[in-house]
């Protein structure tokens, strides 16, 4: 029996939460059932190292020249209807894309064929599209209204996600479902195996801390910084230090924010690391102070790696994975107050909240690994392909 032919898509593969998810789909699909094909934007990131060797890597940039002339929108429908000649030139069965950047070309391309289309939303957009839609966000938003009804199937990470997408885009209930991430432990105890050099973090025996995700606001990284100077004032005998680890456009303002609160010596922007999960490891404690979520995947690598975890309870994500706070804390978005008190309350009971890491350990192994989510997608790759 042939294999179905998937083709993935997204804009680039550089650190972010998709990014990650899609690399360890493309790792973990049955090849016996299975043809995966990969369609990227731009052939960038980090990322690409770990994309397997037997997927085939395409990319729109160097497939089509680009005009001197500018025109509105060109560049976007020559991007969606290089996506439709792909899929047809790879006799693609089904297309499936993650964000919502990359819905708008991909399940347009494959509509446009006749190529049954699965599309990810990867966020709750009543918080997380604004941030990043850009220009024309009511055209956009009307567009995916329509593609998103017209999609074989539409996945969202979390309930909370699901729930919001439907109030935000006006999509049919029964279109669509919940489909978690996944972790791929196998890939995260790889890269845990690698040692963290930097030695601001190896040297001397402070409680570390980790966080990690791209560098803006929604991440909310300056309420952690706010967190750790009360902290030092509330603790001046307890060394501690933070590591925020990541790129992105807030990067000045995090660094002027650790510059006047006179944190330097505490808190250290270690930029995107391809071993996050070796920082994870070796940290006493990870927290996530996010204002806004998915189904956020450094949560699960870091409960993965046995190290306490705190998240701030945004509207989506986090509370599904830590089940209602028995897996980690939970503590209000954007306060400092109680990011400060969740991480008091870790120095102080450490011992306690080691046990409940190392149960949560066990769990998230059990019920969130990647193979259990790339069979759970490769049903619904099926079920699209056989609906055709």
């Amino acid at each position: 029996m042939a294999r179905i032919r998937v083709v993935f898509s997204i804009g680039g593969l550089h650190g972010g939460g998709s990014e990650r998810q899609l690399v360890s789909l493309l790792r973990n699909l049955d090849r016996t059932r299975f043809e995966p094909f990969l369609y990227l934007v731009y052939r960038t990131g980090p990322l690409l190292d770990l994309v397997p060797k037997d997927v085939p890597v395409v990319a729109f940039e160097e497939r089509v020249r680009p005009s001197r002339f500018y025109l509105p929108g060109r560049m976007h429908r020559l991007r969606v209807s290089d996506y439709a000649a792909y899929l047809k030139e790879v006799g693609a069965h089904v297309s499936y894309d993650r964000t919502f950047l990359m819905t708008l070309i991909s399940a347009d391309g494959a509509q446009r064929v006749g190529v049954p289309n699965v599309s990810t939303i990867v966020t709750n957009p009543e918080t997380g599209f604004a941030p990043v839609a850009g220009r024309f966000q009511w055209l956009k938003r009307r567009i995916l209204h329509r593609l998103y009804n017209h999609s074989s199937r539409v996945l969202a990470v979390s309930d909370g996600a699901r729930q919001a997408a439907i109030r935000f885009y006006g999509i049919a209930p029964e279109k669509i479902v919940v489909h978690a991430n996944g972790v791929d432990v196998d890939l995260v105890n790889q890269l845990a195996a690698v040692p963290v050099s930097d030695p601001w973090w190896s040297s001397e025996q402070p409680f570390r801390i980790v966080t990690a995700g791209r560098l803006n606001e929604q991440k909310g990284f300056h309420f952690l910084i706010e967190a750790i100077q009360l902290l030092r004032a509330r603790l001046p005998n307890k060394s501690i230090r933070l590591a925020i680890l990541g790129d992105g456009p807030w990067k000045e303002e995090l660094q002027s924010r650790i510059r006047a609160a006179g944190l330097e010596s505490s808190i250290h922007l270690a930029g995107f690391q391809s071993n996050a999960a070796a920082w994870y490891r070796s940290a006493d404690l990870f927290v996530l102070p996010s204002l806004v979520e998915g189904s956020p995947n450094v949560l699960l690598e870091a409960i993965v790696c046995g190290t306490p975890v705190i998240s701030s309870d945004c509207p989506s994500g986090p509370a599904e994975i830590l089940r209602g706070g028995q897996l980690g804390r939970l503590v209000p978005p954007g306060n400092s107050e109680a990011l400060a008190e969740a991480i008091g309350e870790s120095i102080a009971r450490y011992p306690m909240w080691l046990a409940t890491a190392k149960a949560a350990e066990q769990m998230v192994i059990t019920e969130n690994s990647i193979r259990s989510s790339a069979r759970k997608l490769e049903a619904i790759f099926e079920e699209v392909a056989l609906q055709a």
